[in-house]
C-alpha cells in the first residue's frame, strides 16, 4: 500500500460498513473497495513527509471533521486545524503536483535572471545554468516535498479560517468526493469578495466557504439544487477517480455528462 494523497479518515466518511464505491473515469467503471486501498500511490513522498502530514495536518484536523459530521460547534482551534487541512490537501493531491511540476520552469527562469549576474566566476555560472536547465527538462518530485512543508502558507489558511463558514447536511448519502475535492473558481482565488470554497466531509456533509457581511448558521439543511452543485463542483476538480458511499442510478449519468458548475453562490 502507498501513501495516501486523499486521507484515509476522510475517505472514511464516504463508506458504508467499511467500503465504498469507486468510478474511475479512464476506465468508465465503477468498483467496491476500501479506504485503505484507493488515493494512493507508492512512493509518493518520503516518510518525514507523511509524518508531517499526520502531526501537523491531520491529526490536528480530525475532532473537527467528526464534528462538521455530527452538527457540532467548532471552535476558533477547529476552524484552524481545518482550514489548513483544506489548504494542505489543496496541494497533496495529484493534481496540486502536476499543478506546482508545471510551473518550475517559470520559478526557474525567474530563478536564473536573479541567481546568474551574482555569481563571480564562469565556472559557478555554466554549473548553476546546468543545474536550472536539468530541473526545467525534468522536475525532481523532490521539490514538491520540499514546496509542501515550505511554503505552508499561513495566509491561505487564515483566509479560509476567516472566511464565512455553513456546512449543508443532507438525511441520505448524496455527496460525491473525489481525488481533488478541495473547489474553488480559479478566476476568483479565495480572496476575493466573490469566492467560493467547496469541499465535502462525508456523504451527508459538505462545507461551503465563502466572504459574507452578514452572520450565517454553522450547520444547515441542504437545499437539492445546493447538493447538486456541490457535486458539480466535486466532480469538475477530479483527476481520475470519484468516490461515493452508494452506487446509484443516477450517478454514473451525473459524473460522465459533466456539467459545468455554476458561478452563483450557493447561499
Amino acid at each position: 500500500m502507498g501513501k495516501h494523497y486523499i486521507p484515509q479518515f476522510l475517505l472514511r466518511g464516504f463508506t458504508h460498513e467499511g467500503a465504498l464505491y469507486a468510478f474511475d473515469k479512464l476506465k468508465n467503471q465503477w468498483f467496491r473497495s476500501q479506504p485503505k486501498s484507493v488515493a494512493n500511490e507508492r512512493d509518493l513522498w518520503p516518510d518525514e513527509v507523511e509524518t508531517f502530514i499526520t502531526e501537523e495536518v491531520e491529526g490536528p484536523a480530525r475532532d473537527a471533521i467528526e464534528r462538521v459530521r455530527n452538527k457540532e460547534p467548532l471552535s476558533p482551534q477547529d476552524r484552524v486545524a481545518l482550514a489548513r487541512y483544506i489548504a494542505f490537501l489543496w496541494k497533496r493531491v495529484p493534481a496540486g503536483r502536476e499543478r506546482f511540476l508545471s510551473n518550475i520552469p517559470e520559478v526557474a527562469e525567474a530563478v536564473r535572471r536573479d541567481l546568474i549576474p551574482k555569481l563571480a566566476s564562469q565556472e559557478q555560472r555554466i554549473k548553476a545554468n546546468a543545474y536550472i536547465d536539468k530541473n526545467i527538462a525534468n522536475p525532481p518530485a523532490l521539490l514538491w516535498h520540499d514546496s509542501m512543508r515550505a511554503e505552508f502558507r499561513r495566509d491561505v489558511e487564515g483566509t479560509i479560517a476567516r472566511m464565512s463558514w455553513e456546512i449543508l447536511h443532507t438525511r441520505e448519502p448524496s455527496y460525491l468526493a473525489s481525488d481533488h475535492p478541495v473547489f474553488f473558481f480559479a478566476s476568483d482565488g479565495i480572496g476575493r469578495p466573490s469566492s467560493e470554497l467547496t469541499i465535502p466531509f462525508s456523504s451527508r456533509a459538505a462545507l461551503v466557504c465563502r466572504h459574507a457581511t452578514a452572520d450565517t448558521k454553522l450547520h444547515v439543511n441542504a437545499e437539492p439544487f445546493q447538493v447538486r452543485e456541490v457535486n458539480r463542483r466535486t466532480l469538475s476538480n477530479a483527476t481520475r477517480f470519484i468516490f461515493s458511499e452508494t452506487q446509484e442510478s443516477w450517478m454514473t449519468d451525473f459524473i460522465t455528462r459533466g456539467d459545468t458548475p455554476t458561478r452563483g453562490r450557493l447561499g
